[in-house]
Parts: structure tokens; sequence; C-alpha cells
């Protein structure tokens, strides 16, 4: 049996063919949904980039505990339990942030790994030249993007390569998995000329957003980015519909289940808003493109069951005839992918310290913080880290020295509480900052698919206050999470 996962970063579904876009040019997507079963209510659990990956790992949720963070010492991982078990797993991915501090301890978790360099602020291209003690960001992205001056050399193009050559070497070899994990279509939208052109002849260089609220007298820019987005997703298509051919030619179809997923979407000019993080988590950042393809069952068909990622290592675990980890609160999605059997009544999802969000896939509820300053709020961790660097001295400072160990999740490990608030709506560089300030939301997701008139519906709104509770309790969220949000536990 074999098993390939093929995920992109900051997918959003929209823009796809298969929910509805008749836009942007994704042949090979159309092409997708017609060989896999396509889902329409898959949810992130937690966002953004590297909590998702934990709980593809994990298959729970880190949102309340922590924030971005390393794999733990104690974490269950799918791909570390496949191999235990005899499965080799291979990871293939251009996603710079597994090579910061706040993204280790993943990589290793596969039998073995290969990362391709260049996405984003990666620290590659070396030269002195313009340095002014700014590490990352846009000056590091230029002098990348000097190295991949070719088609060839765009580090999309050498991670599909990759992912091409492991397909050909291993199609006779049986009992693996291979994580195909490409940044694409996340910022800066970097594609070659030619996929611009099916968009724009003009001249168009405003790839790199910043997050925040855009003006109507800013239309042109929002245009810019979605022109260079739609690009993008276009380069994502065109080197997927290449991994299809190698299905076709090979027929792995008869033997390899396929997933195709991503860890969350991007918002460009929904609402007026640009980027992530720092907005409620609407359904254009939440509710995600998903694929599922299982050998020898149905193909091409709409799966309506309430999904979400915590369900991706109980199903590839499923698949190889393995029970999830014994943490795992997600659930196999083999039979939802053959006969649209429902595996959760509601779901939670969020950012660390901000709304917590529930969804039954009919409305989604967003509950704010209730407490001034939105304390009190604590991270659990062996491993204190930020997105790019180790928390301060200061902060580690501030950390309850007695080690907590009443998680069961931690197989009681103990673990250090630190006071550290790494809400991304705190960040200077977000203007419309503060969660609280949009107050608790409600949405008819079946009347108002775009959610751009929130309900006031006190009885509603007291029905998922309790599934809030109840999903809280099973998670076993820390005492301050119930404080925060003003709830009775």
């Amino acid at each position: 049996m074999k098993a390939v996962l093929i995920m992109y970063d900051s997918l959003n579904k929209r823009y796809l063919p298969p929910y509805g876009n008749n836009k942007v040019v994704c042949p090979n997507f159309t092409r997708l949904a017609q060989c896999c079963n396509t889902y329409d209510n898959f949810y992130a659990g937690s966002l953004p980039c590297i909590p998702a990956r934990r709980e593809i790992h994990t298959g729970r949720y880190n949102f309340l505990h922590r924030s971005w963070s390393p794999g733990e010492p104690f974490d269950e991982s799918m791909p570390e339990l496949l191999s235990q078990a005899g499965i080799y797993t291979h990871l293939i991915t251009d996603h710079c942030h597994y090579w910061e501090n706040g993204g280790l301890n993943y990589n290793t978790r596969f039998t073995t790994h290969e990362y391709i360099r260049g996405q984003e602020g990666d620290a590659w291209a070396g030269t002195a030249k313009d340095f002014t003690g700014n590490k990352y960001g846009k000056r590091q992205d230029s002098f990348n993007r000097l190295l991949e001056a070719e088609e060839k050399d765009h580090s999309h193009v050498r991670c599909f390569e990759k992912g091409r050559q492991f397909l050909y070497d291993n199609k006779d070899n049986d009992n693996w998995f291979l994580q195909l994990e490409y940044f694409d279509p996340h910022e800066p939208f970097f594609a070659p000329d030619r996929f611009k052109k099916l968009y724009t002849d003009s001249p168009n260089q405003v790839d790199w957003p910043e997050y925040r609220v855009y003006t109507e007298a800013e239309q042109d820019m929002v245009d810019s980015f979605q022109t260079n987005y739609s690009a993008v997703v276009s380069m994502c298509d065109e080197y997927l519909g290449k991994i299809l051919d190698v299905f076709d030619e090979l027929d792995l179809w008869k033997d390899t289940l396929l997933i195709i997923n991503t860890d969350h979407g991007f918002m460009l000019g929904e609402k007026g808003f640009v980027g992530k993080n720092y907005m409620p988590v609407f359904d254009d950042i939440a509710n995600l493109p998903f694929f599922m393809y299982v050998p020898g069952e149905e193909k091409g068909k709409r799966r309506k069951s309430l999904c979400q990622t915590i369900d991706i290592a109980p199903t590839l675990l499923d698949w190889f005839g393995m029970q999830k980890g014994k943490h795992m609160l997600g659930k196999s999605l083999l039979e939802t992918n053959k006969n649209d059997r429902s595996v959760h009544e509601c779901i939670l999802y969020g950012y660390f310290g901000m709304h917590v969000n529930i969804t039954d896939g009919k409305y989604t509820y967003h509950r704010c913080a209730k407490t001034k300053d939105n304390t009190p709020l604590f991270q659990y961790t062996l491993e204190p880290a930020h997105i790019k660097k180790f928390m301060s001295k200061e902060e580690i400072k501030q950390a309850d020295m007695h080690l907590h160990d009443e998680f069961t999740w931690t197989d009681h490990v103990p673990v250090m509480k630190i006071p550290v608030d790494e809400r991304y709506d705190r960040k200077k560089y977000y203007t419309y900052s503060n969660h609280a300030k949009y107050g608790d939301l409600l949405f008819d997701r079946v009347n108002d698919p775009e959610q751009l008139t929130p309900l006031h519906d006190e009885q509603i709104e007291q029905h998922f206050t309790a599934k809030m509770v109840s999903l809280m309790k099973e998670n076993e969220a820390p005492e301050e999470q119930y404080v925060r949000l003003g709830l009775q536990k």
C-alpha cells in the first residue's frame, strides 16, 4: 500500500474551478476533481502554517495550548508512527519555516527528507550587499530570486522534480508514504512570467502584500495582488497536472491513496482584508480545499461531511492498517470518502489567543476575549521558540518553574507554562489589530456564504457556546482559556 499527500500553503478554495471559480486557469484542479472526491466542508484546525502542520502530525488541536511551535518530544507523530511500523516515509518540501527555530523537529520524524531552498525570505542566497542587519524578508527574497531566474530553477519546480523522481524510483516498491509539500501559493506571489501573462500583459511587480485593510482607492493594488496570486495558483495547477500524469503513466491509482490539501486560505480583498492572522477567521481562511482518492472506490463525487486537518493523520494511519495514536482526536475519513459518513457534529478552529471558532457546517460562531488585555494567557511547551527565534531569556524567566504535568495528551510529561502573548493581531505592522474589536460573530453559512451579515440570535449563540465548552473540555483546554473567553466550564 502507498500514499501521497500533496500539500500547498495559503490556497484559497475560491480560486479553484471545482469550487466555482471560472476565471483562474486551473484545468488540472478540474481534472483532479474528476480523479478524486471533493470536500466542501473541510476546515482548518489550528492556524497558521506550522500550527497546522503540527496537527497533521498529531491529529489534535494545537491552538488552545500553543502558538507557532516546534514539534514537542511528547508529540505523537503520524509519519514517525508509520516509520516505526515499517512504512517508509519521505518528506519533500520547499517550505522554509521547517528550517527555522519555530518549525523544527517535524522533518526528522520522517524516515528521510529533502529540502528545496529559496522561498520567501529563506536565508539562502549569500551576499553582503546592502545589508543593514535585517536577516529576513524582502531583501533576502530579492537575492533568492536571482538564483531562480529560469523556470527550471524556481523552487516550486525543483520541489516537483524531486517528487516526480521519487514516484519513478519507488513505483515497484510497496509500503511507503510521500509528503510532497509546496510553499506556494503563499506570498510573495512569485511565478514565471508565462503564468502572469495568462492574466495581464502589463508589468506587475506588486506581489508581496502588506497585511492590512485596503480602501476603495487602493483597488488597483488589490487587483495586482489577485493577478499575481492567480498566476501562482496556475503554476501550482500545471505542476499538479504533471504529478497526475505520473499517476496515469505508472498506474499508481490501483494502490495509492492520494490527498491534496492546504493549511489555510488567504484573503485578497474580500471584505476589504488582505492577508491572514489579524482579522476574524472567515471561511475565506478556514474553509479549505480538500481532495481525496481511495483506490477501488468511486470518484468524482462531492462530500458534504464536516472534516478538518486533525483528521488527516488518523486517515493515513487507517489506510496502512494502523490504529490512530492514543491521544489523537481526529477521525479517519476513509468511510467518509466512501459514503459521506459524518465524523464530527461540530469542530473548533482558530489562532492561539484570538477568537475561538466553532462550526457545525451550517453556522459559524466566533467568540472573542472578554477580559481586559486578553489575559490570562499561557503557552505550554518544552521547546520555547517563536517563529524565527528562540523565546527571550526575559520571557522564559517569567515561566512558572513548577513544571506542569496535568495534561494526558503529553502523557503527563511536565511542560513549562510561559506567559507569552504571541497573538498575531498584536504585531505592530498590523494596522487593524486586537481581535476583540470585532466582538463575537455569528454567521449563517447556508444563506450568507460570504459571511457579510452577522446574525444576532441569543439562542443559537448559547447552543454553540455549550458545544464550544464541551469540545474545549475534550481537548483539555487550560483553565485560563475559559477565563479569557468568559466561559463557564
